[in-house]
């Protein structure tokens, strides 16, 4: 199952800024896999959210975590102790992955803020245990459900929010134990959004402007 969905999400602030742009999710899933080749819709949606969120920085964990990046809650490892149906490595050429014990949950904290982000989720059995999901604030609090996916099944979860300054993204794998890799994040979608007094001295000069030519124009006739 793939599935991309839009969501308009409107923010008021303060300081007069706007949002940019709607959040749009990203989510495919695919059962009893043990290998990123086995994972057809997850791949799917992150072609998807890859052509939609280009250049983004991403976690492999083959090598360590970049300065910018935080992550409390699980471990890297290159053994699940349970194989495929708790989770495996989806970087091509790699062996490592961020692994959540069972009631564990990962939270990813940025030092500068992100509106785009993507992971792989394996080892899902989410037929015997309640949804697992990702969480963030993006100015209110956001839940994306993981999709279902049986028997040691695979999944990605991606969003863009253009605007959105997110600090952190919570996965929570409630009583499963799972495995995160390819953890994309960043800013690619966002767009500057101008603040209402700059956009009314915008207009304030263009109507300087044209009312200097009409009087030049006036003048030479």
């Amino acid at each position: 199952m793939l599935l991309v969905a839009g969501t308009i999400v409107a923010l008021a602030c303060l300081t007069g800024t706007a949002k940019a742009g709607p959040l749009t999710t990203y989510t495919g899933a695919d059962n009893s896999v043990s290998s990123l080749a086995e994972m057809t819709n997850s791949v799917a949606a992150e072609s998807a959210f890859a052509a939609a969120a280009p250049g983004l920085s991403i976690i492999t964990f083959e090598t360590p975590v970049s300065l910018d990046v935080s992550i409390a809650g699980g471990s890297i490892t290159n053994d699940s102790g349970c194989g495929a149906l708790c989770g495996f490595n989806t970087t091509p050429g790699g062996s490592y992955f961020y692994l959540l014990d069972e009631g564990g949950s990962a939270t990813f904290s940025f030092t500068t803020p992100i509106s785009d982000f993507g992971a792989y989720i394996t080892g899902l059995q989410t037929d015997l245990v309640p949804q697992e999901t990702l969480t963030f604030n993006d100015g209110s609090s956001e839940t994306i459900d993981t999709p279902a996916s049986t028997g040691g099944g695979g999944a990605f979860i991606g969003f863009t929010d253009p605007g959105a300054s997110i600090t952190s993204v919570s996965y929570d794998a409630t009583d499963d134990i799972v495995a995160l890799d390819d953890v994309q994040y960043g800013s690619a979608t966002s767009t500057a959004v101008p603040e209402p007094s700059s956009v009314m001295l915008l207009g304030t000069g263009i109507a300087g402007l044209a009312g200097l030519i009409r009087r030049r124009f006036a003048k030479a006739l």
